[in-house]
Formats: C-alpha cells, structure tokens, sequence
C-alpha cells in the first residue's frame, strides 16, 4: 500500500478522474496480488496440465518529461500508462517450446491540451523453439507493436517542424526464423530469414498559416481568414519493409574459450510512400483548391551485402572480460545511387569489475535504411555499468554517443541514462529512471533540441 500511496502523490492537484481511477485501481490491484504471490510463489493464473501454463503479465508506469515532442520548442508532459495482459508459456522444459504474449497499453495525460493523444496501443509477441537435443535447432519470432513517438525520426534528421506538435503513430512488424545445425562437435552452421516493416496510422493534419498578416487580421475579426496549407504529419516520411537472409559459421577450436566465425548477411529494403495529404492556400479567404501530389520517392529500394568474422566468449582466462565482435565490410546501393562499400562492426566488451560491478563498452557502425526515403550512415558508442546494491536491487548507467548522417543531414546525439530495478518477489518488480537526451544539427542549429524524462514504473506477472 506504500507504494499505492507514492504514486498517487505524484499525481497533480485536480488531475482527470478517468487517470486517477485507473491508475488507483491497478495499483491497488497490483498490491493484493503481491501479497497473494507470496502465499503462492510458484503458481501461474492459470496451469493446464504439465506444460500449459498462462500468466498475468501486467505494468503500470509514470513518464515525466519537458519535450514531449523532441523539438527544439519544448512541451512539458506527464502521462500514465496503464498496460493489462496476459502470456501463455508451453512446454517450457520439452523438446518444443511455445510462448504468446498479448498486452495492450492505455496511455493518458494530465493535461486537457494533450488529451486528443491519449490512445491504446498493442503489444503481441511470439516464440517457438524445437530444439530435441540433436543437430537441429529451430527458433521462430514474432512481434507487433504500436508506437506514438518522434525520438527515433529525430535521431534521424525528420524535420521537426514539419512533424510539428504531434506524435507520430505507427505499426511495427518482425518476424525471423533462425535454423542451426550442429556439423560437428565444433563446427555449427546457421541459416535465418527475418522480416521487418512498418506502418504509419492514423495521421494528423497540420495547418501552416499563409502570413503573419492573415494571422492577425483572423484574431481581430476584421477580415476573413487566408486560407492555410493543410499537410499530414507523415508527409516526409518513407515505410520501409527489409527482408535479411543471415548466414554464419561458426568454430571453437580445442581448448579455446572463444567461437570464431564467418557471417553473411543479404539485405533487401523496399520503400513506400508514407500516408500524404497536402493543400496550399492561395492567398485568399477562398479553401485550397485542391491537394497536391507527393513528390516522386528518391529511391525505391536499398540492397546491402555483409561480409564479415565473428568472435565471442573469454577473452581471459580469468573470464572477466568477454567479447562479442562483428566486424566486415558492407557494400550497399540504391535504385538512385551507385554502389558504395563501407566498414560495418559491433563490437561489445563486457568486463567484471568486482562481484557487484560489471561494466559494458559497445561500438558500432552501419548502413541502413533511412525513414527520410534514403540511406542512414550511423556511428555509436556507448558505455555502461550495473551496481548489484544487492540481490534484490541493480543500479545501472549508460552513456551513448551516436554520430548519424541520413542523406545530407548530420545529427549528433549524446543520452545519458540513470536507472534502478528493485525485485520485490519472483512476480512483483519496480523499476525508476532518468534519461536526458541532446541532439544537435549541425547544418540546421535551430532545430538542436534536449529532452529530460523521469520514468517510475512497476510490473506484476502471475
């Protein structure tokens, strides 16, 4: 019930009853079932049989932040998601495993400006693993997910003021098979084919005014408005749709503690037209006299090849430091361009520090498909740590610089990311953090913008 009580504190003085209620009611729900879990720790909601188990698999979560947006004109904003759902688990520990998981997340804002935001957005997942303890191993993911967000556009260079004050809302797809086979003691081969693509729903329409003068003379009633230009938010943007066929071979020699390897990997992306909608005003009190044509895409497909070595396990013999390494050559080209070659890696470093702090070091360099129509070149460095304050209780910190050029826009970005996760049980865990996002762009400064975001947030799974 504390933690019942600290989060209806946060909420504001007169906040809307429909958010308070729901919020009070998960909690609360949350709480009893807490107590419940440790009655019966080991229970699922319900158990079929030995292999049929489904679960309550819930979260609730605060989100406080000042640029709601990711624009360099901030909108400060709290909101509450509410997220029921439920995950069905088959088969756990046999030869052929099965896990669903379904959830749908109620988001709400304390603020009636942002209300028209407020939504539902799904989360579906899926996981099949045959693995008899021979030769063959087969994985099958899949996942939809709906987003509203601008971050991951920012981060590319989308223009923010043609986004303008809204959240853009799409449908993410993926799908992959992984097939391995075991050729010899030593000696594995793998062979995948994954699938992913988007949609954008629902999209705004947004009114640009024809002058400063129209404005004017519209608030003080003394003429009729010039009529406006009307677009969509999603004007600019491009869905992708990738299709990858991965290929690696893998080695560890005797008495080594690290697998060596060889990795292709074919990539195929086709672009598509985003939803468009566009009008211009004439200049007069007269509507637009009829929508414009988006311009032609400026390519219609990237295909990019991977040529590359694998390393992973001990670097030591210690076993403190661990590698997992990919580093190649990537050759990409567009309908719109010539081909071009680039180095491609990720590189990840992961080191025991003592037997409470690990530490993490991670970089990266790639090509790919950009949401702005073209090709994405991305550097990325990140470094991070975790503190086991105790075994119920982590402390962690990250710090990422990510350098982007998408066309001819250059974006850099730094995030630096405090968090803590506290377990209370095998069912209940809290989760708080603090994000501070600073994007700049070079070529257009005022379109820099910084984002701080405090997140409180508890999951419940039964």
């Amino acid at each position: 019930m504390r933690t019942l009580g600290l989060f209806l504190s946060l909420l504001p003085a007169n906040p809307m009853p429909k958010v308070r209620f729901l919020v009070a009611a998960a909690l609360l729900s949350t709480s009893v079932c807490a107590h419940a879990a440790n009655l019966f720790p080991t229970s699922p909601l319900i158990q079929i049989g030995d292999d049929l188990d489904i679960l309550f698999d819930s979260a609730v979560a605060l989100e406080v932040t000042d640029n709601l947006y990711s624009a360099a004109s901030k909108t400060a904003s709290t909101s509450w998601t509410v997220t029921p759902g439920l995950t069905l688990e088959y088969g756990k520990d046999s030869p052929l495993a099965l896990t669903l998981s379904a959830k749908r997340g109620y988001v709400y804002f304390n603020k009636s400006s942002l209300a028209s935001l407020e939504d539902s957005r799904d989360n579906l997942s899926g996981n099949l693993r045959y693995a008899p303890g021979g030769p063959l191993t087969v994985t099958l993911d899949s996942s939809y997910r709906v987003t509203a967000r601008n971050d991951e556009l920012a981060a590319q260079g989308i223009n923010s003021v043609l986004l303008g004050a809204t959240l853009v809302r799409q449908s993410n797809y993926t799908h992959a098979l992984d097939v391995g086979y075991q050729l010899t003691e030593r000696t594995k081969v793998n062979v995948g084919f994954n699938n992913t693509f988007n949609h954008y729903l629902n999209p705004t329409k947004l009114r640009f005014p024809f002058s400063d003068v129209n404005d004017v003379a519209y608030a003080t009633k003394k003429v009729n408005p010039l009529w406006d230009t009307i677009n969509y938010n999603t004007n600019t943007l491009t869905e992708l749709n990738t299709k990858s066929i991965p290929v690696s071979v893998d080695y560890q020699a005797p008495g080594e503690k690290i697998t060596y390897g060889f990795k292709y990997q074919h990539d195929i992306t086709d672009y598509s037209a985003a939803p468009y909608f566009s009008q211009a005003g004439n200049g007069t009190a007269n509507p637009p006299v009829g929508s414009t044509v988006r311009p032609t895409l400026p390519a219609q497909q990237l295909v990019k090849d991977f040529y590359g070595l694998t390393a992973k396990g001990q670097a030591t013999e210690s076993g403190k430091l661990n590698v997992t390494a990919k580093v190649g050559y990537a050759v990409s080209k567009t309908d719109a361009l010539p081909s071009s070659g680039d180095p491609s890696y990720s590189v990840t470093l992961s080191h025991t520090l003592t037997e409470m702090i690990t530490q993490t070091l991670t970089f990266s360099r790639d090509t790919t498909a950009s949401s702005a129509g073209g090709v994405t070149a991305s550097k990325t460095y990140t470094y991070g740590a975790n503190f086991n304050a105790a075994t119920d209780l982590t402390l962690n910190l990250s710090v990422t610089k990510s350098d982007v050029l998408s066309g001819t826009t250059g974006v850099d970005t730094m995030v630096y990311t405090l968090g803590a996760d506290y377990k209370y049980n095998s069912h209940l865990s809290l989760q708080a953090g603090y994000n501070l996002t600073d994007s700049k762009i070079p070529a257009a400064p005022s379109a820099n913008f910084q984002a701080n975001t405090f997140t409180l947030s508890a999951a419940f799974r039964y």
